[in-house]
């Protein structure tokens, strides 16, 4: 019958070489917030994807398009009613496997085509009435004001809003990993002495 057999010694490491939880914690805290990086930004992006048009006239003009996210809004063009060449209903079809005809109501001016409708519509009737009543103003500016909006947002928002909620969660879990990678490091101190 053979000897016992001995289990392995483990081999001590020096003092230095020892893993130690704040660093593996630190790591993993630093980790976290860059994953959060990217999330938040594009949750941002997201947020303020210009999705809202607007479009006032004053009467006998100026007319100013302004387009608008959940964070900031810029003004796209302002023209005079005697610029704008012509007002329609561009049509297309849908890129979707069923090929259903959309629509949306543009401006044309001298400086180019401005669509009042970010995504296209589903319903002939909902980009014909924008254009009647451009059209309506056009036809006597001097009359009266226009106010026109139109808000596409809401997909933006559940997209922007669901990046920007677990960017943020990331960020507070890496703010939690940094002070367990502090108090880690705090007792590895305290034991060290």
């Amino acid at each position: 019958m053979r000897g016992a057999v001995s289990e392995p010694s483990s081999p001590t490491l020096p003092p230095d070489d020892e893993p130690r939880r704040s660093r593996s914690t630190a790591i993993a805290a630093v980790a976290a917030l860059l994953l959060a990086l990217p999330f938040l930004v594009l949750g941002l992006f997201m947020l303020d994807v210009k999705a809202r048009i607007e479009l006032r006239c004053e009467p006998g003009g100026p007319c100013v398009l302004t387009q608008a996210g959940y964070l900031t809004r810029e003004e796209a063009t302002r023209f005079d009613p005697a610029d704008v060449q012509s007002v329609r209903v561009e049509r297309t079809r849908s890129a979707r496997r069923e090929s259903v005809p959309i629509f949306r109501p543009e401006v044309e001016t001298a400086q180019g085509r401005f669509p009042l409708f970010h995504q296209w519509a589903t319903e002939e009737s909902e980009a014909t009435a924008v254009v009647d009543q451009v059209k309506q103003y056009l036809a006597a500016p001097q009359q009266g004001r226009l106010e026109l909006s139109h808000d596409d947002r809401r997909d933006s928002l559940r997209v922007g809003a669901s990046f920007t909620g677990v960017g943020v969660l990331l960020l507070l879990f890496s703010g939690w990993l940094a002070l367990r990678a502090r108090a880690h490091r705090l007792a590895e101190h305290t034991a060290s002495r």
